[in-house]
């Protein structure tokens, strides 16, 4: 088996060396020569230039009666009160949110008082929780704990009327 690939790599190197060297055209140079030999020319294909304006997606946003509100690429029923934007298909950008101004700090004494600890090497670093803020929160879990357990139990009626 060894044998029998060192053959086939000799002639695969003859097949290629024999235009280089031995084999000669009418005009008795070489068949092949280094100087013929080229890279392809690659280039990027350009892309087709749209005629005219650029076509705008239109989204239709309506309410229907039931209060429930639609965005549709289709005009609504006639009739209905309805808002129309225009979008460009071939762009990929969104308005960026602007971001609120934080709060500024208050001063050093005011955030000792308010934490009414004595410092101990950490001055003016204060709570960053303020206790309007966590009633807050607390009361914002209350209501989402109580809305889920509304919709359980909502959805335990419907499988159980079934």
């Amino acid at each position: 088996m060894r044998f029998f690939v060192k053959i086939m790599i000799t002639a695969v190197v003859l097949a290629v060396l024999l235009p280089f060297t031995f084999l000669k055209g009418k005009d008795g140079r070489p068949l092949m020569s280094l100087d013929k030999l080229k890279a392809p020319k690659l280039e990027m294909p350009g892309l087709p230039k749209a005629p005219g304006k650029p076509k705008q997606d239109l989204i239709y946003r309506w309410t229907d009666a039931e209060g429930v509100i639609h965005f549709t690429n289709t005009p609504p029923p006639p009739g209905v009160k309805y808002t129309v934007k225009g979008y460009d298909p071939n762009t990929n950008l969104i308005q960026s949110v602007q971001p609120e101004k934080p709060e500024e700090p208050a001063p050093r004494k005011a955030v000792q008082a308010a934490t009414k600890k004595p410092s101990q090497g950490l001055e003016g670093i204060g709570n960053p929780y303020s206790v309007e803020k966590v009633e807050k929160l607390m009361e914002d879990a209350k209501n989402v704990q109580k809305l889920l357990e509304d919709r359980a139990k909502r959805q335990e009626a419907l499988i159980d009327g079934q």
